[in-house]
């Protein structure tokens, strides 16, 4: 400095002029930057909304840093460099790309995406319409079905009965529901008595692959009249011995915290889960779900390429999948799972060390379609992932039924979690699986991951109605002559009727009427729910049993069809 000043007056001041705007460009314009810039909506609260169109939401990158002129003369070198781009910006920016790229394709009416990162909405996008024949936009507080991801909010429900003592993981059934009276599995004394709690959320009950779903979906069996039937049926392999995912057994958990609790499960999960969470549009009814104003249409995809109004009511099965909820508050469920201390706003849901049960390995999943597409372990309502491999370590649930097709993934060290709702059939459901497998890949720098035109291909070309093996004939008998009503042990009843030169089906008490394609001879088939009817031991002018092609749940393995005798 002595130097300097030695040197001259006019050097020092210029020296301290352009250290000045140095110091002023280099430190005070760059304070307190935040370097994630992530494409989002305007938005993260469910109170919020944006603007949008019939196809989606308009996306917005959010910056911290906008471009705008320096206060004054900038001498020196050059500017100083920006923040860096965050690698999420690019991540989202290709899933939008490709989400939007394919959409049209998946012959979905109406779809709901949502990404979430440390606590914030980064992505959220609405495409397609609610209801095909108003042609109303989805918007991101339309409900859809989330089936089976409602397993989470049950067993998370669950771990709140634990904490308060209320209940066990390792509570029998039988304190619940009275054996044999109520419930017994496969007329077994022994696994009656002893299944608990656990084991019925982590699916080794031994009992076939989903076997059961058809009592109440197309018979309208009440739950109680569903678990009752169950005595009837054959297990497939030893109790405890293997996985097999089955959603009228988990739903046993559910329903017996309700019974702990002295309430219904309904009003159990409000008030427990989805109040505390910020979640009063989400509903656990299905007659609640269509009463509401903003709503996605149930749509099946027919084989014959029809989309078509479509009713599953899973009410029976409430706790394994009948839970409806939009895709604005699905981020609040992201929020509350990502954050993994079992608070929400600061208010305590469940303590963290049941709410990590809930998550934690609980069995080996040995079946070929859930292993190759959901990953190697099941904890109670989740899918849980390697830890060891290139992928990152996630842990995950589908839901799918006929008419909604939805999927949660969470990536616990990332802090990041995923959320797809969509209606609308078979396309639907691998649209859905595609989106999350490329997200999943886009994570790991795998760009030109692009499964769907290949699914796609191989959709078109099964989904298809199958040509008659045979030169068709006609019925052998006048349609008088199949009506009837026919029963089944398992099942119940099939009750045949017809008008207008038409067979009409009615599956136990649904009052849902199903048309009957003639096919071949006596042979129909009920397009809706995609079933076979083959009416068989023909006398004296008339059916005596009939053969659908449902599963014979009495032998194991199960037949393809089950024979329902005439009654009446």
């Amino acid at each position: 400095m002595d130097i300097r000043i030695i040197s001259g007056v006019v050097l020092v001041c210029a020296i301290v002029v352009v250290a000045g705007v140095l110091f002023y460009n280099s430190d005070f314009n760059n304070q307190g930057t935040d370097n994630n810039n992530k494409n989002t909506t305007n938005n993260d609260s469910a109170n919020n909304t944006t603007n949008t169109s019939t196809n989606q939401l308009a996306l917005t990158l959010l910056s911290d840093n906008q471009p705008g002129s320096n206060p004054g003369p900038s001498p020196g070198p050059g500017p100083s460099p920006g923040p860096t781009p965050d690698p999420m910006d690019n991540i989202i920016t290709l899933f939008d790309v490709y989400l939007n790229k394919y959409y049209d394709q998946s012959l979905i009416p109406g779809m709901a995406v949502v990404i979430v990162q440390d606590g914030k909405i980064i992505y959220l996008n609405t495409l397609g319409v609610k209801d095909l024949a108003s042609g109303a936009p989805v918007d991101e507080n339309t409900l859809f079905g989330i089936c089976s991801i409602s397993k989470q909010f049950t067993s998370t429900n669950i771990a709140q009965l634990v904490d308060k003592g209320l209940m066990s993981w390792d509570d029998s059934i039988s304190k619940y529901y009275s054996v044999p009276n109520e419930f017994l599995l496969y007329n077994d004394f022994f696994v009656s008595n002893n299944i608990t709690i656990r084991d019925v959320l982590m699916h080794n009950s031994g009992l076939s692959r989903e076997l059961g779903n058809e009592y109440p979906t197309y018979f309208n069996d009440s739950f109680s009249e569903s678990i009752f039937k169950l005595r009837y049926v054959q297990n497939v392999t030893p109790f405890r011995s293997t996985y097999a995912y089955n959603s009228l057994v988990y739903a046993l958990g559910g329903y017996c915290a309700s019974q702990a609790n002295n309430t219904t499960w309904n009003e159990l999960i409000k008030k427990g889960i989805l109040d505390p969470l910020g979640m009063p549009t989400t509903t656990t009814s299905y007659w609640d779900f269509l009463n509401s104003p903003n709503h996605a249409t149930p749509y099946k995809l027919l084989k014959n390429g029809t989309m078509v109004p479509y009713d599953i009511i899973p009410d029976p099965v409430g706790p394994a999948g009948s839970i409806y909820s939009s895709i604005n508050e699905m981020a609040n469920w992201l929020k509350f799972q990502i954050a993994d201390t079992g608070y929400y706003n600061g208010k305590k849901i469940v303590s963290k060390k049941e709410l990590d049960e809930t998550r934690t390995e609980q069995i080996n999943i040995t079946d070929p379609l859930d292993l190759a597409m959901y990953g190697p372990q099941y904890g109670l309502g989740w899918f849980i992932h390697p830890k060891d491999t290139t992928l990152p370590y996630y842990v995950s649930h589908p839901g799918d039924s006929s008419d909604f097709h939805a999927q949660i993934t969470i990536y616990p060290s990332e802090n990041l979690g995923i959320v797809i709702l969509t209606n609308g059939g078979v396309y639907a459901s691998n649209f859905r699986s595609i989106l999350d497998s490329k997200f999943r890949q886009l994570l790991v720098g795998n760009e030109d991951f692009d499964p769907w035109p290949a699914t796609k291909e191989a959709l078109d070309a099964s989904w298809k109605p199958e040509s008659p093996t045979a030169p068709l004939a006609g019925p052998t008998l006048p349609l008088n002559g199949y009506v009837g009503v026919y029963n089944n042990m398992v099942y119940g009843n099939i009750t045949i009727t017809s008008s207008n030169d038409t067979l009409i089906c009615r599956y136990g008490t649904n009052n849902q009427a199903f048309n009957l394609e003639h096919f071949n001879g006596d042979v129909f088939n009920e397009p809706y729910n995609d079933f076979t009817f083959n009416f068989t031991n023909i006398s004296i002018g008339e059916a005596n049993n009939l053969k659908v092609t449902l599963p014979d749940y009495t032998t194991a393995p199960a037949n393809s069809t089950t024979t329902f005798n005439r009654t009446e």
